[in-house]
Formats: C-alpha cells, sequence, structure tokens
C-alpha cells in the first residue's frame, strides 16, 4: 500500500507496531541490565567489583544518541527518556534514596532529580545543601541533589564537605539539567560516593584551603601557569586567625587526585596552599541541538 494512500486506521496499526517493538527492546534491555547486575555482584564476591552507576559512560550514551538525532521530538524529550531507561537499570543494580534541597524552588529541584534520576526513585526534602550532603555520606547508596554554590559563602561551606577523590563520601557527579537549553530552571549538582572518570568533555571541582595572605587571583594565576583552565564558582572565609580560605573552582577537562599539577601547585607556595583536591567533576551537559530532519 502506497504510504500516500494510507486511511487513519493503517497510520494506528503502525503505531501499534512500532509502540510494540519498543516495549521488547524495552525488556530485552531491562534483560541486559539484569546480566550485568549478576556480574557485577558477583565481582563485588571477589572483591573486584565496579560501581553501579557510572555516570561519564550514561554522558556518552547520551551523547551519542543526541548526535544521530532528528525529527521533531526535543532534546530534552530524548534526554528525559533515556534517564528514565537507565535509572531504572540502576534500580535493578542497587537501592538508593534521593536527597533533595528543598529550599527556594523546591519543585524546580525534585523535576531536576526525576529527570536525572528516574520519576519513582524516593525523595526525601532537606532545608539546607548541607544537610543533603550529611545524608549522602551517612548513606553511602544514596544519592543528592544541591544548588549550585553561592560565590560568597559566610562560615564553613558545604560544597567544602565533600569527599576528595579516592576517599570515601559523596562528591559531585553530575550537573543538572544534563541537556542544556529549553525551559528554564535553576542549575544544580548531583551527589554521590561514586568517583569521577573521564567522559571527553569534562569539568572537574577543585577544592583548595589557601592561607589569607593567597589572593584569589594569584591562586587562579597559579592553576593557569600549571595549565589549569579554572573559573571561580565560590569562596568560603572563617574569620579566623590562621584558618585557610576555602576555594572552588571548576577546571576545564577531567583532573583525577594524582594529577602531577596539583602537586607542582602546592610545592610552588608551600604552606599557601594547605590542600587542593577535586571533590568530583561532570561530563559536560549536551547542548539542546538536533540534526536537520
Amino acid at each position: 500500500m502506497q504510504k500516500e494512500n494510507r486511511t487513519l486506521e493503517d497510520l494506528r496499526r503502525e503505531i501499534d507496531g512500532i509502540d510494540d517493538a519498543l516495549h521488547d527492546l524495552l525488556i530485552r534491555r531491562a534483560e541486559a541490565s539484569l546480566a550485568i547486575a549478576r556480574v557485577k555482584q558477583d565481582a563485588t564476591a571477589k572483591g573486584n567489583g565496579a560501581p553501579a552507576m557510572r555516570p561519564s559512560r550514561e554522558a556518552s550514551i547520551l551523547r551519542r544518541l543526541l548526535a544521530r538525532h532528528k525529527g521533531g521530538v526535543p532534546p530534552r524529550v530524548i534526554g528525559r527518556i533515556w534517564r528514565e531507561i537507565i535509572s531504572s537499570s540502576l534500580r535493578m543494580q542497587a537501592k538508593f534514596h534521593l536527597h533533595v534541597f528543598a529550599g527556594d524552588n523546591a519543585t524546580a529541584y525534585n523535576d531536576l532529580a526525576r529527570g536525572y534520576f528516574g520519576s519513582v526513585a524516593p525523595i526525601r526534602a532537606h532545608t539546607k545543601a548541607s544537610l543533603v550532603v550529611h545524608a549522602c555520606a551517612e548513606e553511602p547508596d544514596s544519592f543528592g541533589v544541591v544548588p549550585l554554590p553561592e560565590i560568597e559563602a559566610a562560615g564553613p561551606a558545604w560544597w567544602a564537605q565533600l569527599a576528595p577523590a579516592g576517599e570515601r563520601g559523596p562528591r559531585v557527579i553530575a550537573k543538572l539539567p544534563i541537556v542544556a537549553g529549553g525551559e528554564e530552571m535553576p542549575a544544580a549538582y548531583a551527589i554521590g560516593a561514586v568517583e569521577q572518570e573521564p567522559s571527553g568533555d569534562d569539568t572537574t571541582l577543585l577544592m583548595a584551603e589557601i592561607a589569607p595572605g593567597l589572593s584569589r587571583t594569584k591562586f587562579q594565576t597559579l592553576l593557569k601557569d600549571v595549565g589549569l583552565d579554572a573559573r571561580l564558582v565560590a569562596a568560603g572565609r572563617v574569620s579566623e586567625k590562621n584558618v585557610p580560605d576555602e576555594i572552588l573552582v571548576e577546571v576545564k577537562g577531567f583532573v583525577g587526585k594524582d594529577d602531577p599539577r596539583l602537586k607542582q601547585i602546592a610545592d610552588a607556595e608551600g604552606d599557601h596552599v594547605a590542600r587542593i583536591a577535586p571533590i568530583g567533576g561532570y561530563a559536560n551537559p549536551v547542548a539542546a541541538m538536533v540534526n536537520p530532519p
């Protein structure tokens, strides 16, 4: 039957067939996810298990799909569909709770959390970002969504409570929304006890403790001198003599905990840089663009 002669019933039957095929593929994917869960469980029992969540791989999957996408379905919808699929696979491998900041614009942060971790993940609301961090630290299998830090923070900053790479505890694992552009909503960090891995297009968060006498401009110059393209994100100052200031910067690219450039900075400034370490990072969000149909 020629396409131009198809009736409405013909088109509906075609849609029904496509729906059945999609459902069959979802069933197959779930079966493959269960098989992966069993392999990971066996590996964990032998002492060399892999984490259930791999944000860098998940970002690579979405980038690949959006690069080949065309037609009228918006990229944000594609992202939401695949996050639901990926999140359902994660729940097959590990049970987790979701802790979400519920301050100003709580609905938007809930939407961001649902969009990344799935619509059926159980959410626990917290009035402060620091409480989200503490909850994730107490429950190693949990994840959280927190607002982006303020440029200036009075007293100890919540982001300074995140775990450095290689240590136990939550750190930044994603920046939300993962498909940038479109409807207006606040940006946020997703956190969890997952080590950052390179995805090919990344941002790393570095937290440093610097002496009060070392200016932020000088610190950023130090980063640039060793080849780190950094942007100041936030700063926290404790008004006590001889207590280091806390600085948070975003650095282009992946920076691991053993990156020699971090040691160069510490060696160059001696006591002026008490500590500098990655506290996670993220695969950069994908721009909401599609190929022409």
